[in-house]
């Protein structure tokens, strides 16, 4: 019963989006899939299984494209190649997202106010605070394998 009140407790506190059964796995609107399952939240073995569905599709095709045609959702469901697994180390900070990069959250960025709130590292270095880096949908899958670690303010 301990267990499961503790289980409850760290759901309740998730990223929204992903209490929502969503998470972004890009930055444009309508960029999400659905959650299907978790395992390990806020652990060392934080796992989070997603599935781009039809609906998520639709959402992208009216929400960004401005195109409500069921061949931009087919042609969406095609183009879209993801993972179908999020997964994370929040002792170490490590992650791999949707699309396979291996990062690593390193904490707050302690430069005095040049650069992103936090440090995301990839295998070219660190993230700028950009969309084209990547570096919001980044925070956005970490927070939601290791919520608290980052908070939810990019």
């Amino acid at each position: 019963m301990r267990y499961a009140l503790a289980a409850v407790v760290l759901l309740s506190q998730v990223v929204p989006t992903i209490a929502a059964g969503r998470i972004p796995y890009g930055s444009r609107a309508g960029m999400e899939v659905t959650v299907t399952g978790i395992e390990g939240i806020g652990t060392s073995r934080a796992v989070i299984y997603v599935r781009h569905t039809r609906e998520n599709a639709k959402e992208f095709c009216t929400e960004y494209e401005q195109n409500n045609s069921d061949e931009c959702v087919q042609q969406t469901l095609r183009e879209v190649r993801i993972n179908d697994d999020l997964r994370g180390n929040c002792q170490t900070g490590k992650f791999t997202t949707l699309y396979g990069d291996q990062l690593r959250f390193a904490g707050p960025n302690r430069r005095n106010g040049d650069g992103p709130k936090f440090v995301i590292i990839g295998a070219s270095g660190p993230l700028d605070a950009s969309t084209a880096s990547g570096y919001y949908t980044a925070l956005s899958q970490f927070n939601a394998l290791c919520p608290g670690r980052a908070g939810t303010d990019p």
